[in-house]
Parts: structure tokens; sequence; C-alpha cells
């Protein structure tokens, strides 16, 4: 009878512990992150991708609002976009015209949002690099590798 509380008690034990990577991935990311999301006015139905300066990927879950790691981006990737970002200096530029359909680049430091461009309005024309840059960026993180 000893023997099974013990064995019972130990299981319980390792079982209730989380490994040093699911404690990582709890905390907030620091630093600069970009979150790169679309959707729909109409349906309410947004898909974001947050992309930190380390190269973490984090897809944000609207439904539980929390932040769900999805993968690490390669070196070469990273180090691509984030030239193009500092070319085209996201937190210099000043835009809300979403539309039904509408697309978005949040530069935030942690969870806080520094600057938020925002275009989708059919009578709005955005800049061509920063579209060319929102449909690439989002194109490669939603990538399953």
């Amino acid at each position: 009878m000893k023997q099974t509380i013990y064995t019972l008690s130990l299981l319980l034990i390792l079982f209730s512990c989380k490994t040093a990577e699911e404690v990582k991935s709890d905390k907030t990311p620091q630093g600069k992150r970009y979150a790169i999301g679309q959707g729909s006015g109409f349906t309410g139905a947004y898909t974001e991708f947050i992309l930190s300066e380390n190269g973490k990927v984090h897809k944000y879950d609207f439904k539980y609002d929390r932040e769900v790691y999805f993968k690490d981006l390669s070196k070469v990737d990273l180090n691509y976009f984030m030239e193009l970002i500092e070319e085209l200096s996201l937190e210099g530029i000043e835009m809300n015209q979403p539309g039904n359909m509408t697309y978005y680049i949040d530069v935030r430091i942690g969870k806080t949002s520094i600057n938020k461009i925002t275009w989708g309005s059919y009578n709005y024309n955005a800049d061509e690099e920063l579209v060319r840059l929102h449909k690439e960026l989002f194109d490669k993180l939603k990538e399953w590798e």
C-alpha cells in the first residue's frame, strides 16, 4: 500500500512539472516585435503573426487572447525582413485606412503598440513597398516548415 501511494505521488509530481521550454514560451518576448495581420471586417476573422527580433514567430489566438509559439524564422529570412523593415522605417508611417479586407503591421515593444499601420480601404492606395513587405512577410510567417 505504501509503495502504491509513493508511486502515485511521484507520478503526480513528475507530470505536474513544466519543462524549461514551456516556462520560457509562457513569457512575452522582450524587445521590438512586428505583428503582421489581415482580416475581414464583415466576418471579423483576423489572422495575425508576431515576429520578434530574435526570429521567434508567434500566432495570435483571438479566441483565447493569447500568443502561441508557431516557429523559428531562419537567420537568412530574419536578416532579409529586418533590413526591409529598417528601410521602410515603419515607426514613422502614419496610416489608418481600414477597409472590408484590412491589412496591418503593428510595431510593438513587448505587448505595447508603438505604431499600427492599417490599410485596405477601396479608395486608398497604400505604398507599394509596404504592401509588398506585408504580403511577403505574411506568406513567409504562415508557412509551416
